[in-house]
């Protein structure tokens, strides 16, 4: 229709169409490729016995494909380029004469061209010819995928994208047909200088975190491999929370490794073509070839990439709910999924039984007419799907109504009626025992905001001491109290008079320390708190632990109905004198010790009965109980009951740090 001029905007004129210009917006870069991958030449499935008989019936071997072949293929074989063959180019700057010319060379195998060269490279460089054929035809029995694919520049996205269209020769005989495209930016960081700043602040703000991470981690692997050795790594520290922190840092290895992979293939890619328009080597069938082979290891890179930048954020996920777990509110979901684990294993395993048996009786059943069923895995995944609902009754039934209708109604009635239901209540039963143990009182996100609001201002207005430096002044004040008791003993251990090291043992003893303190000695370990803060950190204290121990002990619960009506602390202290039958296992073992020491002294006089001690006003005190314990008669368990009434009632309550 002749050449039209158009004038583009602050540019000069150009004729259109303009060369290499692919639906107007994209430019072709180099041409058009054919390529293909091929099957090797293998003995045939044929009986051992009926090989010879059948070859010489055949006269040929067989060249079989990837299973994955036979079914509707996926996204992943399309782009998949492993071990390219016959590879032809289709360039602009050929006629479309010459393109004709080339596709029937290659259709014919270089047939007809005794008198000109023949256009399919590839056809002339096989070998062995079929015989009478100058060369062999591009498309054979050997054979598995073809693609043609061609690489476009887009300016207005600035992006590189590979078009291919891909055909998988099945030998069943059908020929699957796919299109896909594989694009990735020419600048990972994005076009404008904003974008850019945002996405390199935010690498920077996440590469900071990691190390954050990583340094705390590797502290507190350090305090435990010097205060236990190797073994306190499986003893002491590696638990789930301390292992989702080193996968966080660990797994940050492979994704800024692929990043960065992938950052110099597409800036190598730019500078590849970049030369090859300078050199003008943009036709060049040699360079247009490491160029492909370029995008596609490229395009491997950004779809590994993506899987990573899938799976990285599950792993940050669990990190969240490790933050959840200090919320009580928040902690509700985690710890009833903890609470319900053991019976949803034990159902889980049944549930597996279930849906295997029910995925290869599908197989059986519906493998031979329907692709999702034709092998185990796309047959367990058809159960699955099935069993939230998406199956197709059109298709089940292809195999008759009675056998797919009973098929689909016990699977419908036992696992999706009976068993879902089955989970959904060991769930619910484990979230009513969670959230009865919370309790209706819980803090919440809001109320927890605002304390920690409140505390902000406080110690900007220095009325209240933060509580970190609250925990790392008890800390360094109850190791210097260990190093004073036990100095000798770290001494021992480490076999050296190494200050820091037998400071850094003491503290980690006073970390897993737990003491019954009173007010008194909080205000002598932390003079620098304020008595208020002290006072509402000690009722903190017996808050969480009333709600980490929700069901009382038989001691605690005699003890308060011991107190109903009681007034005053005499009268408390000699009900639990009572309860604890103090008086009447002192008695026991002074008339025992007594009646011993006559029948060694005299075994004939006869044994007066020891009268019983005295009856006390009141209940022994805390000096008496442990002179008791010392002269044995109380036992361990009777002396640490009887002390921690005693003291939980004088307002002293037990800290664990």
């Amino acid at each position: 229709s002749g050449d039209h001029v158009m004038r583009y905007p602050q540019s000069p004129e150009v004729a259109v169409p303009v060369e290499g210009d692919f639906l107007r917006y994209n430019r072709l870069i180099g041409g058009v490729q054919f390529v293909q991958t091929v099957a090797e030449s293998k003995e045939c499935a044929v009986l051992q016995s009926l090989q010879g008989r059948f070859g010489r019936w055949w006269s040929k071997r067989c060249t079989p494909t990837p299973s994955h072949y036979n079914l509707p293929p996926e996204d992943w074989a399309a782009e998949s380029v492993e071990h390219l063959h016959r590879v032809e180019w289709f360039l602009p700057v050929n006629t479309s004469a010459e393109w004709q010319q080339k596709l029937v060379d290659m259709e014919t195998g270089c047939q007809g061209t005794e008198n000109r060269s023949c256009l399919c490279k590839t056809c002339q460089a096989a070998a062995p010819f079929p015989s009478g054929m100058l060369g062999s035809p591009w498309i054979d029995e050997t054979s598995q995928k073809i693609s043609v694919r061609f690489l476009i520049f887009n300016p207005e996205f600035g992006q590189y994208a590979l078009v291919s269209s891909v055909f998988f020769f099945a030998r069943s005989g059908h020929i699957w047909k796919m299109i896909v495209v594989q694009s990735f930016q020419m600048n990972p960081y994005g076009a404008d200088t904003l974008t850019q700043a945002v996405l390199v602040a935010a690498f920077a703000v996440w590469c900071l975190i990691l190390l954050r991470n990583f340094v705390a981690e590797t502290r507190e692997v350090i305090s435990v491999l010097r205060r236990y050795g190797f073994d306190g790594i499986w003893s002491q520290y590696l638990e789930f929370w301390n292992v989702v922190d080193w996968i966080s840092v660990l797994g940050s290895i492979p994704v800024l490794t692929v990043w960065f992979t992938f950052d110099a293939s597409v800036y190598d890619i730019n500078d590849t073509v970049h030369r090859m328009i300078d050199q003008g080597l943009m036709y060049d069938e040699t360079a247009l070839t490491d160029l492909f082979s370029m995008v596609d290891k490229t395009n491997f890179q950004a779809k590994l990439q993506r899987y990573l930048f899938c799976a990285y954020p599950l792993i940050v996920m669990l990190r969240l709910f490790k933050s959840f777990h200090a919320q009580p509110r928040l902690a509700l979901v985690t710890r009833t999924l903890v609470e319900c684990a053991v019976d949803i294993g034990h159902f889980g395993l049944i549930f597996c039984v279930i849906a295997i048996t029910y995925t290869v009786g599908g197989i059986c059943l519906f493998g031979q007419d329907l692709f999702y069923y034709a092998n185990f895995p796309r047959a367990l995944h058809s159960t699955f799907r099935m069993i939230l609902g998406d199956s197709s009754w059109d298709d089940l039934s292809l195999v008759g109504e009675v056998p797919a209708g009973a098929y689909y109604w016990t699977f419908n009635i036992l696992v999706v009626t009976v068993m879902l239901n089955m989970l959904l209540a060991i769930i619910m039963d484990a979230y009513s025992t969670v959230k009865e143990s919370i309790g209706d009182n819980a803090e919440t996100l809001v109320s927890q905001g605002q304390e920690i609001y409140r505390r902000f201002i406080a110690i900007r207005a220095n009325t209240m001491v933060a509580m970190s430096d609250i925990q790392e002044a008890f800390l360094q004040a109850s190791a210097d109290e260990l190093l004073r008791e036990k100095g000798d003993f770290y001494r021992k251990q480490d076999g050296a008079d190494d200050l820091p090291l037998l400071r850094e043992h003491a503290r980690v003893s006073a970390m897993g320390a737990t003491d019954l303190l009173s007010f008194d000695d909080l205000t002598k370990k932390l003079p620098s708190v304020p008595p208020s803060q002290l006072e509402e950190l000690m009722l903190g204290a017996k808050a969480a632990y009333e709600r980490a121990h929700p069901n009382p002990s038989p001691e605690d619960q005699a003890l308060e109905t011991l107190m109903a009506g009681v007034e005053g602390l005499r009268h408390v202290m000699q009900s639990i004198y009572h309860h604890f039958h103090i008086e009447g296992y002192a008695h026991k073992q002074h008339q025992s010790f007594v009646h011993s020491e006559h029948k060694a002294a005299n075994a004939d006089e006869e044994q007066e009965e020891v009268p019983p001690p005295p009856q006390k006003d009141v209940a022994p005190s805390l000096p008496e109980l442990a002179t008791m314990f010392r002269d044995g008669l109380l036992t361990r368990q009777e002396f640490d009951g009887c002390k921690q009434i005693v003291l939980s009632h004088l307002g002293i309550v037990t800290v664990n740090v």
